[in-house]
């Protein structure tokens, strides 16, 4: 079923062994061989001089954890099985590397691209892993998404824009379902909402982190937009949010993952082979519908 599972089922438990990536501090780590049992943790963190400092943290917390100076999405122990696998950052694809080294049958739980946090089980053949989005999150994301996209006001550049057209309400925007609906369709999207003032005005700030933009601003009913950049992103949320609404207006714990060797999709509902969310294409100019 779709939903979050129970603690039981995605919680490591005594004597699991446990493969976390992103030491950190260690604090997490430290946590976890509580839990599992010491000497049942390894943990894995890509800067060398923060691993180092967390091996002395877990070591004067009086615990047992290997922590290894790797990169976590692609250097993972060789030749291990691990009952749990959970990540401290956020992938926007979930490396195939963790689940081969996820016993079947196993959970993987991890921050997923800006919006949300999955929990995958490995399918007993281990051809497949598939979960379901558990609550909303945001983590650092992976070193490996790139150059990271430029705050909005940075975009903007004192830009004023042009007139832009959005029918919606920017307040049923601010929803976590809609929010999250967009992250899946428009990935690239950034969405910053909030309410000023006493009046009822809210305003959202889109951004693509590059180079687009766009402004709404409602009070009361009535809807103003700006936009700038190639890309007309008011038009881009329209359309997105338009497909949201064909397709029953899913929440976001109705939203899963499918992961095989080769493939990486989204889905709704209990069926990881059921209808796929793909990103939609870019809008560049385009009119809102009216």
């Amino acid at each position: 079923m779709s939903g979050p599972v129970s603690g039981t089922r995605s919680c490591a438990a005594p004597r699991h062994r446990v493969l976390e990536l992103g030491t950190g501090s260690g604090w997490n780590a430290a946590l976890l061989a509580q839990r599992a049992g010491q000497g049942h943790v390894t943990s894995i963190e890509i800067d060398a001089e923060l691993a180092a400092h967390a091996r002395r943290r877990i070591e004067a917390a009086g615990h047992h954890v290997r922590v290894i100076t790797a990169d976590g999405d692609t250097q993972v122990p060789e030749g291990e099985a691990f009952d749990r696998v959970i990540s401290t950052y956020a992938v926007d694809h979930v490396p195939w590397a963790w689940v081969e080294r996820t016993r079947p049958g196993g959970r993987i739980v991890t921050p997923w691209g800006h919006t949300g946090c999955v929990a995958l089980t490995v399918a007993e053949d281990g051809a497949s892993a598939t979960g379901w989005m558990q609550a909303p999150a945001r983590f650092m994301p992976t070193r490996h998404a790139g150059r990271p996209p430029a705050p909005f006001e940075r975009v903007r550049d004192g830009g004023i824009g042009v007139p832009a057209q959005f029918p919606g309400s920017v307040q049923q925007l601010a929803h976590p379902d809609v929010l999250f609906a967009l992250r899946v369709l428009l990935p690239d999207a950034q969405i910053d909402t909030r309410a000023a003032g006493t009046d009822g005005q809210m305003t959202a700030w889109l951004s693509d982190g590059r180079s687009s933009w766009a402004v709404l601003q409602q009070a009361g009913t009535a809807v103003t937009a700006h936009r700038g950049g190639q890309r007309d992103l008011a038009d881009e949320v329209d359309r997105a949010w338009t497909v949201w609404e064909e397709r029953g207006s899913p929440g976001m714990y109705d939203f899963g993952l499918h992961l095989t060797p080769d493939a990486h999709h989204v889905f709704t509902g209990d069926d990881p082979h059921g209808p796929r969310w793909q990103p939609l294409a870019p809008a560049h100019g385009r009119t809102s519908r009216t």
